[in-house]
């Protein structure tokens, strides 16, 4: 029983003792992110229900339109952040560095040009071979949703990448072999992101998790070969905003609403259905390519 206690204590995410065993080390830094994550979310819902109320809308008799539910999410996750940082500095008392928060922010344009080639490796093929048809400017666009979804996505982006690379990668890779922490914060992502993959089917699901897998190892190798998550988070932001708001395809499930072009999705399969070009083999294709590219340029990954 004294064992069970003292483990439970060394398990306390409140606390900053110094642990040795490498297994409870993971355990209590999934731990720790698991439940920073579960409060900031807890305080957001309750802030965006209370403002919404305010604005005359309610989950019952006037709930919100879908593109102001899902800005007021992305705009929330600066309360996660904001936890992230400061747990990181008064409980950890880590400095922000040492989560891949230093000064090379210049990392965060070349993670966005990375980015705008991917998805121009992926959309220019599918044009081509008419997967995709493109049938104009959308002269219905509302500017200000793009403007409020340019900075959405950049917070929901930095949100993720300080979680995931920043936060699980850098702790972990002080106490495990890098590998095995690449490994670790690469599923701890891609979980949280299956939902809908299998909505089209099996053979899309599989490759839908294949590209998942993919893009995550790119984030953390850029993470390990820049020492910060800047270029992480440039290329996820890039790629969310054009593919949703600029290019107007589908994003991970979610059906497009407002987008300075327009598409028509000819080929399903090859477009990866309703999920997005998130699920197509030429995604997987393109990914590969650009994760053995990356990988080449990284001198040393730490086993």
């Amino acid at each position: 029983m004294k064992n069970i206690i003292n483990i439970i204590k060394t398990l306390n995410p409140f606390t900053n003792q110094k642990i040795d065993n490498k297994i409870l080390y993971v355990i209590k830094i999934l731990l720790s992110a698991l439940l920073v994550y579960f409060i900031s979310l807890v305080i957001g819902e309750v802030l965006i229900i209370g403002g919404s109320y305010l604005f005359g809308y309610n989950a019952t008799d006037k709930p919100m339109p879908f593109d102001i539910m899902l800005l007021c999410s992305y705009y929330g996750y600066l309360i996660t952040i904001l936890f992230f940082i400061i747990y990181t500095k008064k409980i950890n008392k880590i400095e922000l560095d040492k989560i891949g928060l230093n000064k090379n922010v210049i990392t965060f344009f070349k993670g966005m040009l990375i980015g705008i080639i991917s998805l121009l490796l992926i959309v220019i093929p599918l044009i081509l071979c008419r997967a995709i048809d493109f049938s104009g400017i959308n002269n219905n666009i509302n500017w200000l949703l793009l403007i409020l979804y340019l900075f959405g996505y950049l917070i929901q982006s930095s949100m993720e990448e300080l979680i995931c690379r920043g936060y699980l990668f850098h702790r972990l890779k002080n106490k495990i072999p890098t590998l095995f922490a690449m490994i670790i914060s690469i599923l701890f992502f891609s979980i949280g992101h299956l939902s809908k993959l299998f909505d089209e089917g099996i053979i899309l699901g599989i490759i839908g998790i294949t590209n998942l897998l993919l893009i995550s190892m790119i984030w953390t190798t850029t993470t390990l070969k820049d020492k910060n998550i800047y270029s992480a988070i440039g290329f996820h932001f890039i790629w969310n905003f054009i593919l949703f708001n600029i290019i107007g395809l589908n994003l991970s499930g979610l059906e497009i609403t407002n987008s300075v072009f327009k598409f028509n999705v000819e080929n399903t399969f090859l477009t990866g259905g309703s999920y997005g070009i998130e699920t197509s083999i030429i995604t997987t294709i393109v990914l590969s390519v650009i994760l053995l590219i990356i990988k080449r340029k990284v001198i040393q990954i730490t086993i």
